[in-house]
């Protein structure tokens, strides 16, 4: 049994596929509309949203977000670290790992 916080490669794939889909048919397109839009095959589009295709490679999956208008949202996935990696190294430097204390 899988745990409940665990969420597999498939899982994400399968709900990008659905929303994939989602967004497809919210915009009144066909597969072989959408195919023909995005330069992506007809088969490739059909297999990815009934989860047959699960190595939709990324510019692929590019090319079927900008056939929906959505390129835009991919920045979303991965938004900007809040402090750069290097700012928060130095900053990890300047705390101390122990206290000491003088004994008086």
């Amino acid at each position: 049994m899988k745990p409940v916080n665990v969420v597999t490669d498939r899982d994400i794939i399968d709900a990008l596929a659905k929303r994939i889909k989602e967004y497809r048919l919210a915009t009144r397109m066909s597969q072989r509309e959408m195919a023909e839009i995005s330069g992506v095959s007809y088969t490739t589009i059909c297999h990815f949203e009934q989860g047959r295709n699960p190595n939709l490679s990324l510019n692929n999956f590019m090319a079927l977000l900008r056939a929906v208008g959505m390129e835009g949202r991919m920045l979303e996935v991965l938004p900007p670290l809040p402090i750069p990696p290097m700012a928060l190294r130095e900053i990890n430097k300047l705390i101390p790992k122990r206290v000491r204390r003088k004994k008086e």
